[in-house]
């Protein structure tokens, strides 16, 4: 088939199938698919595995041969000549959907071209996408030299466990693509620190309740405590941007602090919510020595999303500058827990983060917990399946990007062979009413995620004619 009519019978494709591409995002998008307790043949609870069986029957409806992979991850498979097989993976899970949206996250939501829900950017649209570029080619008849089989995680935002088990019973893919990203080519990422916690050793006498975050790997816009030391009645307290002072009837006091909410790999532009609220609680000399005390390490904590008030900042040469947020805090009696993300480039180590944060936490009477480290990794631009995934988006998009490094972690830190593609679109400007991942109003373009599918098709179409030796590194 020449390329001409390639192109043709994709744009064809394409409008036949637009109001059940719809119909598909809206399926998943209702299903809260956050992970809950474990069940039978459920893994991470009945709200991934509800997704994973919406996505296996609409993968099933396309013609495409399904696997539940036991409840950890999914899959649709499009045979090929041998056993070797090009994989797309994304995600069918969801983190929570917190507050603040303008409609029902869990019923998605059209507006001026944009689609609104949760999950519909991270990652549930993507898998839809993902889904009818293999149907396109399972129906075009395409002899294929690989397999193409796309699958479906149900833990990525909680671990990725599910990939892990996945890999420990199936053959590697030859190579692998994650839709979670935005386009052209992500070809490496930062390492993740995503287990640390402090936990602090005095007993709060004053803060009675501290309070904020939906996931981990998420900026909270809000945060809360409670003031509920005697004599605390009819102070008075400063007031500041963002802090709202509730008054209760037994003499406490409710203080709410209202920041900007995102996904804890892009930092920029937002504002954590536990930051203002810390900064609120220090300005007005709340609490005793040591609860103040570990307010000032929650200060150093939340003083920017680079660490530099923990001592760790560093810029690396392929993969950029670190980050470092606190996501959720919780309260417990007397024991206040604070969960870290760390994104760390190549110029520092997960034993050095760990090492830097143990010694801080030390200095404020707290204790430093280390979690699950995953390493950076990056793959030469130069790689010949890269170079056919970002022609086949320059030709459709007519954008002349270029492959980059992310801060965010994805599927493709697991694979040998792997890098992220699409189906996120910088070159659309979001209106007011609408954000990005793991944000209240999460969206995306109806009209990006099309040409997307126009891009995977074309992508997956020339990687069959790529030798082995192009394809595995």
């Amino acid at each position: 088939m020449g390329k001409t009519q390639l192109l043709q019978e994709i744009d064809s494709f394409i409008e036949e199938n637009e109001n059940d591409i719809l119909s598909d995002m809206a399926e998943l998008v209702s299903k809260r698919s956050v992970r809950g307790p474990a069940e039978d043949g459920a893994p991470f609870g009945p709200g991934p595995r509800s997704a994973l069986d919406a996505g296996l029957a609409i993968a099933k409806r396309l013609g495409l041969l399904v696997n539940d992979g036991d409840g950890y991850v999914g899959w649709a498979d499009i045979p090929g000549k041998g056993k070797e097989y090009i994989g797309v993976i994304a995600h069918l899970d969801v983190v929570p959907e917190g507050d603040g949206w303008n409609s029902d996250p869990y019923v998605l939501t059209e507006r001026d071209g944009w689609l609104i829900g949760r999950g519909i950017s991270d990652n549930k649209g993507a898998a839809v996408v993902s889904l009818y570029a293999a149907a396109f080619l399972a129906r075009a008849g395409k002899p294929l030299n690989y397999g193409i089989r796309v699958m479906m995680g149900c833990d990525e935002e909680c671990g990725m466990h599910d990939v892990t088990y996945y890999l420990s019973r199936n053959p590697e893919p030859i190579f692998c693509f994650t839709p979670d990203v935005d386009f052209p080519v992500s070809i490496g990422e930062k390492g993740i620190h995503s287990g640390g916690v402090f936990v602090s050793a005095p007993v709060f006498t004053t803060i009675s309740s501290f309070s904020a975050g939906i996931a981990t790997n998420a900026i909270p816009g809000r945060a809360s405590c409670v003031l509920s030391a005697p004599g605390m009645s009819g102070k008075k307290f400063k007031e500041t941007e963002g802090i709202a002072v509730l008054p209760r009837d037994d003499g406490s006091f409710l203080i709410e602090a209202r920041g900007i909410g995102g996904h804890a790999a892009h930092p920029d532009g937002k504002v954590n919510a536990i930051g203002i609220l810390t900064d609120f609680l220090l300005d007005n000399e709340i609490g005793g020595a040591d609860e103040r005390l570990f307010l000032e390490l929650l200060r150093k904590i939340h003083s920017n999303a680079y660490g530099e008030g923990l001592g760790i900042a560093c810029t690396g040469e392929s993969l950029g500058r670190l980050t470092s947020i606190g996501g959720v805090i919780s309260q417990e009696g007397g024991v206040l827990r604070q969960d870290m993300n760390i994104r760390y480039p190549e110029c520092v180590t997960g034993g050095d983060i760990t090492k830097a944060l143990s010694k801080i936490a030390a200095e404020h009477n707290a204790r430093f917990e280390e979690g699950e480290i995953t390493e950076p990794f990056y793959i030469s631009p130069d790689f010949p399946a890269i170079k056919v995934l970002l022609s086949a988006y320059r030709e459709i998009s007519g954008h002349a990007a270029e492959p980059y490094t992310m801060f965010g972690g994805t599927y493709a830190r697991h694979f040998k062979n792997a890098v992220g593609f699409g189906p996120g679109d910088d070159f659309t400007p979001r209106p007011s009413f609408v954000a990005s991942d793991h944000a209240p109003n999460e969206a995306s373009y109806f009209p990006s995620l099309k040409e997307a599918l126009k891009i995977f098709i074309l992508a997956l179409w020339r990687l069959q004619e790529l030798s082995p030796e192009e394809l595995g590194r």
